[in-house]
């Protein structure tokens, strides 16, 4: 991958942003939208180029503002990502591929690179096996690569190049036909992805959010998911991955000694 995106870039929306003609968007609709009936556990997507300018999301997801920060901690090969305010702990990375798995159980994010000049992501629900969902939408973006690089049209000679017209008798004005235009897939079916409110003020913060989290961290633990990770990791021996849980899990051992005391 190239280097590394600067963070404080500061552009307007549609500075530099790829152009997609509407067929190709139409298309590449199309391509997401059989990507997501194949595989039903993708349930999200975004196209970047390597400089991370949005070509193309779903409704449902806008990680704009994750995504040179995603791409950098990628080609940092860093131990995590952070989408959405939800951490995801690095599976597999390579130039290619990048799979990662949030340790609560709130699903993955799977990446393909084609030679930086397009790459897609993904968000994989729970239940979702990452190392498919990763080979679906490598195939996927390499499709929609292909509609990209089609040929544009071929231009039109110049004035000084073209012969002279010939006169052409004013024909009869008639009515012009009403256009029919082709009306894009809806994304409104999509289902929602995860996010995190942790890190907004608390006068922002949805309590929903909150609430739903915890239940579905408590759902991991009591289904004994959270004992085979724990397992699986004393296997592997990761020190990396072994040092960050040791973090999380000082913290959240300060956490409730403090609520303790308040109580």
């Amino acid at each position: 991958m190239n280097l590394l995106i600067p963070q404080d870039r500061q552009k307007s929306p549609l500075e530099g942003r790829p152009k997609v003609n509407q067929i190709q968007t139409s298309e590449i609709e199309q391509e997401i939208r059989g990507l997501m009936d194949k595989n039903n556990s993708v349930t999200a997507v975004t196209i970047t180029n390597g400089q991370g300018e949005v070509i193309f999301q779903t409704s449902n997801w806008d990680i704009t503002s994750d995504i040179i920060l995603l791409l950098n901690s990628w080609r940092q090969q860093a131990p995590s990502i952070t989408v959405q305010g939800i951490k995801y702990s690095i599976l597999q990375c390579t130039p290619e591929r990048l799979v990662g798995t949030n340790v609560m159980g709130m699903g993955h994010i799977v990446a393909t690179n084609n030679r930086d000049q397009q790459i897609m992501i993904a968000y994989v629900t729970p239940e979702g096996g990452a190392g498919v969902a990763y080979m679906d939408v490598a195939r996927a973006n390499d499709n929609v690569m292909s509609i990209l690089s089609k040929a544009a049209p071929t231009p039109v000679p110049s004035q000084a190049e073209a012969p002279a017209p010939e006169p052409i008798p004013e024909p009869t004005p008639t009515p012009a036909p009403t256009p029919q235009i082709e009306e894009p897939i809806s994304m409104e079916a999509a289902k929602s992805v995860p996010s995190s409110t942790w890190a907004t003020a608390a006068s922002q913060t949805d309590m929903k959010n909150l609430l739903w989290e915890l239940g579905e961290f408590s759902k991991y633990v009591s289904r004994g998911d959270f004992e085979s990770f724990l397992q699986n990791l004393l296997t592997e021996g990761d020190q990396v991955k072994i040092w960050e849980l040791i973090k999380i899990l000082r913290s959240l051992k300060n956490f409730i000694d403090r609520a303790h005391v308040i109580q």
